[in-house]
């Protein structure tokens, strides 16, 4: 009678046949091989990092995105934030309409005091959702960009137009803040904005003095 005995576990050897399964292009060979070692050790952020992306390319996003997620923490409990951005930028090409990749990529910039591309980032993200059932989520991601940037004209504009059904008050309210803040083309385009929310003389007259102006 045979007995089968199991191969020791040796962690650079599943390292090296992972690397070598990646290169060869045999992805599901090489995410069993960064799989074992991640069942010897969860928290391995290194592997993770590499796992994450071949996760993705066989559209396992759960899975992905937990290792992306574990990788751009520790990267950032580190101290390499810069280590954590690339992470979340990976996953946002995989994953683009997963909120808490947008979300988790602007945390990392306000950590770093960049809240100007903190903005961008929830501002870019925010697209993927505005249409259809994600369009909460994409107001919520206007509103931290608002936040960040108050009275940013594109966050602002963007924010207005979501919430023009949902909250019309709210709404023209961020028009009318926004009016008083901005000039030329800029202010056309918002008086534009809310004779198109609230017909009405009031708006339209609003509107032609944007255009005059402009046009003086």
């Amino acid at each position: 009678m045979l007995f089968w005995r199991e191969k020791s576990y040796d962690r650079e050897r599943c390292l090296a046949a992972a690397a070598k399964a990646q290169a060869g292009g045999r992805t599901k060979k090489a995410v069993g091989h960064y799989k074992r070692v991640l069942e010897a050790d969860p928290d391995d952020h290194i592997v993770h990092a590499k796992v994450a992306p071949l996760l993705a390319r066989l559209r396992r996003f759960e899975e992905a995105w937990m290792s992306f997620k574990i990788a751009g923490s520790k990267y950032l409990a580190a101290g390499f934030s810069q280590k954590a951005i690339s992470m979340y930028s990976q996953a946002a090409k995989f994953m683009p309409r997963n909120p808490e990749v947008w979300e988790a990529m602007a945390n990392v910039y306000v950590r770093q005091g960049k809240k100007a591309e903190a903005m961008h980032t929830l501002f870019n993200g925010h697209r993927f959702f505005r249409n259809g059932p994600g369009r909460d989520r994409a107001v919520g991601m206007l509103r931290k960009a608002f936040e960040l940037d108050p009275w940013n004209f594109e966050v602002t504009m963007g924010l207005s137009k979501l919430l023009r059904k949902v909250d019309p008050v709210e709404s023209m309210g961020l028009l009318a803040g926004l009016s008083a803040r901005v000039k030329g083309r800029e202010l056309r385009r918002v008086s534009l904005a809310m004779f198109l929310a609230e017909p009405g003389f009031p708006t339209a007259w609003r509107w032609v003095k944007a255009v005059w102006q402009g046009a003086g």
